[in-house]
């Protein structure tokens, strides 16, 4: 029986559209692409979200990535809270599937340099019953211990009584392997039907 519905954040329940963001600059494709792989395609964004680091190590890390644009990564890595805009269907997605008798949680690589810049956005986390960020933990999907460290918070918490979505495949396989049900979010159309034929043995 399902009794957990467990949510990846960007890409799910928010917007993370550094594309649009980024493409906002109007630099020129090369340069344009750099700083996309010196910024959210690097290394660095990673260990961002996992904050073990500090964040002028953060910065130093994407700046020796491309140093002929180093001004620039600084101006779009400061302004990135924009990346991040609330999906509509959020709330409402997580009350109902609260009013089917689920819990409802979080699993998602965020910063709280991140955090701190788009709670606003986030409105729907004092609806959940609970959850974890990256940074809380120092570990990041698709680690096998972040999860870990979700369950070891939550334990009632089972991965076989878990379904588990998040809009990177590589996450979700991880998951998988570790006995969760799990389901790669394109949208929530899709996302609600593939849920919908594992609650069916829920008898709902």
């Amino acid at each position: 029986m399902i009794r957990n519905i467990i949510f990846d954040i960007g890409g799910v329940l928010v917007d993370y559209d550094w594309k649009s963001y980024l493409a906002g600059f109007h630099f020129p494709a090369e340069k344009a692409d750099a700083i996309a792989q010196a910024t959210f395609l690097g290394t660095a964004w990673p260990e961002l979200d996992r904050e073990a680091l500090s964040i002028d190590e953060i910065t130093a890390m994407m700046t020796a990535a491309a140093p002929q644009y180093a001004e620039d990564i600084l101006t779009v890595f400061r302004g990135a809270r924009r990346t991040i805009r609330r999906r509509d269907y959020a709330c409402g997605l997580i009350r109902s599937l609260q009013d089917r008798g689920l819990k409802v949680y979080y699993l998602s690589n965020y910063s709280s340099y991140m955090l701190s810049q788009t709670r606003e956005a986030l409105d729907f986390l004092p609806l959940m019953n609970g959850g974890l960020f990256s940074y809380e933990v120092k570990q990041v999907k698709p680690e096998p211990e972040i999860f870990a460290s979700l369950l070891a918070r939550y334990p009632s918490i089972r991965p076989e009584e878990s379904v588990f979505f998040d809009d990177g495949a590589s996450n979700v396989a991880a998951a998988r392997r570790l006995g969760f049900h799990g389901i790669v979010f394109e949208d929530p159309s899709q996302a609600t039907s593939e849920l919908e034929a594992l609650l069916e043995p829920n008898g709902q």
